[in-house]
């Protein structure tokens, strides 16, 4: 056990002593409150908020103080309905972890405590109606008896969507079938039956302090809705409806919310044959919640931080190998829409321990198996492999060539980096070009961004520039290598044509990570100038195989970081 550590019981014994709450029942210690039969420590107290008696139950989970306590609302007098609550009436008062200190943890209960009375204070004497409504998708989901898919494009106007169903189950609504086709591996739009949905925007009355969620669920809340539409959106809202099936229909909801984007709720509207519940006071509808699951762009990119401005720039990477591989699924999964993957190789049993695919496209050409990948695992992203050579597509479709936003070459042969270079600067037309190329023995990695354009033409500073004969008549050099040049650090392992310069996965991933960071910059317009870049590794296999580093890998240094105050570890 740390030395650290306090029982919960006896944090929760004390908790009375500190006045942030009254009236603590007893501790008890409970078993049955998680899957593994630990115990937990939990009592109940009352809080006086705003002439409000609120009782609370406080939990302490099994990993306290790695975690929050768990406070949840037994009882209110007078009653008071309050948002922020969970379906086992849990409130959800912070979810800020960094500030734990687990040596403190009665520090940790009474700072909750403020928070959830801070917190309470707010909703009784503020507007619980906006607060409902910026949780609306949550209680919604409570309130939903399924779920369904949803891709619909979240605009001001309403207008028909598409339920999306099989021969034997419903899939999704979407905007339509090739929306939704986009955002799956396979194209199933073929045998894909539409159905005529509507889609809604709609506004809480005021600033929303009467708003609850439950009056969407009923005809008559709808209809209250409806009412405060504009006159020509009613009148457009006649003639769409007209277009739905008679008895029955999906309904979603664009529901206003302030400070955030439209709330999405589905509803499926049945028995309409006696009236509509958004046109008509007398009705026999019936109203039942479906949670909507949203695959659309504009919520899944910038939910797992990526760009929706993306999504209309194209990047061409020539070598799709171990740097390239991971390059490419690092810009689709950062929101680029167009990716055109040139490669004339095939994937090698050796290269299953340092590529994205590893063994599972054995035989195949790199660029199907790593355009497969990347639309398998990520939406939204168009991918058009080209199973040939830099060399061949510099010949047959440089105009092509032209109109893509940025070119990158991952092939880790200088000299058709260089031919790259030297094609780039031909023509101010020609798109920036970003290199990315690999160390020995994890020594480090590179990526170098030219043909920028600036103000007054592309800014000078190339690929050519690294390159040095130090001695005349001899080899170029790259200056920026860690590795001394004029080595060969192949490694041959079966005979002849089966050389391969050692590294590992883990540094073809970091110069990826690199190349891609600045590979944003360009195809974002941040980049000015051009760039190199360049990390260093740790030295130690690379001096062991007989090798010397470069005087620019000794002159980047490693910083330190210990501090000589530190209770975890200093020396005992």
């Amino acid at each position: 056990m740390s030395p650290h550590r306090e029982e919960p019981r006896q944090v929760l014994e004390r908790l009375s002593q500190s006045g942030v709450i009254k009236d603590c029942g007893p501790v008890l210690l409970r078993a049955d409150l998680n899957k593994f039969g630990y115990e937990e420590a939990t009592c109940s107290g009352q809080l006086s908020v705003e002439g409000h008696m609120v009782r609370l139950r406080i939990r302490l989970p099994w990993n306290f103080p790695r975690c929050l306590p768990l406070i949840s609302i037994e009882d209110i007098t007078p009653p008071l309905h309050l948002p922020h609550r969970f379906r086992d009436n849990t409130l959800c008062f912070t979810s800020d972890l960094t500030l734990l200190d687990a040596k403190d943890p009665e520090a940790i209960v009474e700072e909750s405590l403020i928070r959830v009375r801070r917190m309470l204070q707010d909703q009784v004497t503020g507007n619980r109606g906006q607060e409902f409504l910026r949780e609306a998708v949550a209680y919604w989901e409570g309130l939903a008896g399924r779920a369904l898919d949803c891709l619909i494009s979240v605009l001001e106007e309403p207008r028909i969507v598409s339920v999306l169903r099989t021969s034997t189950e419903v899939l999704a609504v979407a905007d339509d079938a090739e929306t939704y086709s986009r955002s799956r591996l396979s194209n199933p739009k073929e045998g894909l039956h539409a159905v005529n949905a509507l889609y809604l925007p709609v506004s809480p009355d005021g600033n929303a302090a009467a708003f609850r969620i439950l009056e969407l669920a009923t005809p008559a809340g709808l209809r209250a809705y409806a009412r405060r539409l504009p006159d020509e959106r009613r009148a457009a809202l006649a003639g769409l409806i007209h277009r739905c099936d008679k008895s029955r229909h999906v309904l979603v909801l664009g529901l206003e919310r302030p400070g955030q984007d439209r709330a999405l709720l589905g509803l499926d509207l049945t028995q309409l044959e006696q009236g509509h519940p958004l046109l008509s006071d007398t009705t026999n509808a019936k109203v039942e919640p479906i949670h909507l699951v949203r695959w659309d762009r504009h919520f899944l990119l910038p939910r797992g931080g990526a760009e929706l401005d993306l999504q209309g720039r194209s990047v061409l990477i020539a070598g799709c190998g171990s740097v390239g591989g991971h390059l490419a699924m690092a810009l689709a999964r950062a929101g680029v829409g167009r990716l055109t993957l040139v490669d004339p190789d095939i994937l090698a049993p050796e290269n299953t321990y340092r590529h994205v695919c590893g063994r599972s496209w054995r035989h195949w050409p790199k660029v199907q198996a790593l355009g497969t990948e990347i639309l398998s695992n990520t939406p939204y992203v168009e991918v058009e492999p080209v199973f040939e050579s830099l060399e061949w597509y510099l010949k047959e479709k440089s105009d092509q060539l032209r109109s893509y936003d940025l070119v990158i070459a991952a092939l880790g042969v200088p000299v058709l980096d260089l031919h790259l270079n030297e094609w780039a600067w031909t023509d101010a037309g020609h798109p920036p070009v970003l290199f990315a190329w690999l160390e020995p023995y994890g020594l480090g990695g590179h990526t170098l961004l030219t043909h920028v354009p600036g103000q007054q033409g592309s800014q000078r500073g190339c690929l050519e520039c690294l390159y040095e004969r130090p001695i005349k008549g001899g080899p170029l050099e790259n200056q920026a290598a860690f590795a001394t040049p004029g080595v060969s650090y192949g490694r041959d392992v079966l005979g002849c044509g089966t050389s391969y310069l050692p590294f590992a996965d883990l540094d073809a991933q970091r110069t990826a990570e690199l190349a891609a960071r600045m590979a944003l910059r360009s195809l974002r317009k941040e980049a000015t100038e051009p760039t190199l870049l360049s990390w260093k590794g740790e030295p130690g296999p690379f001096l062991k195989a007989g090798h010397t580093v470069t005087p620019r890998f000794l002159a980047m240094q490693d910083a330190r970081f210990e501090r000589q105050d530190c209770l975890i570890c200093q020396p005992a």
